[in-house]
């Protein structure tokens, strides 16, 4: 195979590569299959694609050109503006955050850039097989073109000289925080600290490379409370065991009671409007979480003073809803993938946090004034904070680490051990409920300390749920793929 036919062979594979994989799997498989329609900056990016596409396929045709080369660069320049463009509008959210469909973990305009920057890095790859399109010329230089030779050799020379009393001869490489530029060796600083941060393999993510986020609906490692990180001299037990007669689309993960009725919600998106003793289902939706600001797995839902209900997903992102039994589902189609005939939404909102900004959340709680967030510990960040969010303009109000109060701690132990799974809000005090240990902490959010820590049997394998029906405290454990509940004495 001559070097011209290996050219636009190699030419023939991009194309089919930016046809076949970003823009065909985004049109068959995410569009007819997965049901994910493009936003317009995501159209815009496509279109890019399909004209790079389209332009490479002249060269394929007609030969290589310059004009067409230069084609290239401009398309995949404004790919890049407008990937750029959209990535910045949702690159400071926390994470889990997003529009839409995630892929590894990062959302479709995050790829649109990966795909634009490939195609200048594969163009010039390609352009090492291009064959000569004419002869080299060896003609002598002009004034001009001399003088570009002059000023690099000069400028590149004095950045050799600044590079070596700033920053020394190899294995030295630069600082993170570089002192200023000295004449005098002695006060220059030469360092080979970062030669840690350059090893491989990297993600793509950084620091919100964090892993899944919890799912309720898994087993503890360890339900045990006699093993817990915090020294445990109270208990609770079991009054009744029953299972749920209720029918419902997956695992419970947030249970509140409300006068005379309740919510549950489940790990799959699903919210139910049942009786105060759970044996009754008044209403039911399954939401649409990729419409719009993604709301990622219900982790917690209360009636609000209105009456609508607020669902928060594990991504700190929550939705507003309403109940109307004379709902528009035609207009309610984007929403609800169940229950548009009977549910409004009002309104989604993301909270933007600073210490929890890479933690997702694994219970809410709302109280008259403040809604009450408890983040799970993930891979890379085991904290455990409180977040609390003020209901009237839903902004965070304040984060904190938990202080022990009357708690106390095991040698060689971390609070960041407990996975809050269930939280409770009574008499002004949170009730949060570890899966892992079966550990109670009843919390003073304003003192921001532990009052009391509480053991819970052993027989409830998997708390997901939990809350207070009057003076009665109900847990749901998701067992064998049933919802079990059990009603402690306390």
């Amino acid at each position: 195979m001559d070097k011209e036919t290996r050219f636009y062979n190699l030419f023939s594979l991009a194309i089919l590569g930016i046809l076949i994989f970003p823009v065909g799997l985004a049109n068959f498989y995410f569009g007819y299959v997965l049901k994910d329609s493009p936003c317009i900056f995501c159209w815009a990016q496509r279109i890019n694609m399909i004209l790079i596409g389209a332009v490479a396929l002249l060269v394929v045709r007609f030969g290589f050109k310059p004009k067409y080369i230069a084609l290239l660069l401009l398309m995949a320049s404004s790919g890049l503006y407008e990937s750029f463009y959209h990535t910045s509008s949702h690159a400071l959210e926390d994470v889990g955050q997003g529009f839409a469909l995630a892929i590894l973990g990062l959302h479709t305009q995050f790829w649109a850039l990966f795909v634009f920057f490939s195609v200048v890095v594969f163009l010039a790859v390609l352009l090492f097989f291009a064959p000569n399109t004419q002869p080299f010329k060896d003609d002598s230089l002009n004034a001009l073109q001399k003088s570009a030779f002059y000023v690099f050799f000069m400028v590149v020379g004095s950045n050799a000289i600044q590079a070596f009393f700033s920053t020394g001869p190899f294995p030295y490489i630069g600082q993170s925080d570089p002192v200023r530029f000295s004449w005098n060796l002695k006060e220059s600083v030469w360092s080979m600290e970062n030669w840690d941060h350059l090893k491989f393999p990297r993600s793509v993510l950084g620091r919100r490379d964090v892993g899944e986020p919890l799912k309720l609906s898994a087993l503890p490692k360890d339900n045990d409370y006699e093993r817990s990180p915090l020294k445990i001299t109270k208990t609770l037990k079991i009054g009744k065991k029953e299972e749920l007669p209720l029918k419902l689309n997956g695992a419970i993960t947030d249970l509140s009671f409300n006068e005379d009725k309740a919510i549950l919600t489940t790990e799959n998106q699903g919210l139910y409007l049942v009786s105060n003793d759970l044996k009754t289902i008044h209403g039911h939706m399954v939401l649409d979480s990729y419409y719009s600001a993604t709301v990622g797995a219900f982790v917690g839902a209360d009636f609000n003073e209105d009456e609508n209900i607020v669902i928060m997903g594990n991504n700190k992102t929550s939705v507003e809803i309403t109940p109307n039994k004379n709902a528009n589902a035609l207009k309610n189609f984007p929403y609800f993938l169940e229950g548009a005939d009977s549910f409004d939404e009002v309104e989604r909102s993301r909270l933007k946090t600073s210490r929890a900004k890479n933690y997702y959340v694994s219970a809410a709680r709302r109280g008259a004034k403040f809604t009450y967030l408890i983040t799970a510990p993930n891979k890379r960040y085991k904290d455990l904070i409180i977040i609390s969010m003020r209901n009237s303009d839903k902004q965070a109000h304040g984060e904190f680490l938990l202080e022990l109060g009357n708690a106390k701690l095991k040698a060689k132990r971390k609070l960041g051990e407990l996975v809050i799974s269930a939280l409770a809000l009574k008499d002004n005090k949170l009730y949060a409920f570890s899966k892992e240990f079966n550990t109670l902490l009843v919390i003073d959010p304003i003192k921001e300390e532990i009052l009391e820590v509480y053991g819970l049997p052993k027989e409830i394998k998997n708390i997901s749920a939990g809350g207070f029906r009057d003076n009665e405290l109900v847990l749901v454990s998701y067992e064998n793929n049933k919802n079990i509940l059990y009603t402690l004495n306390f």
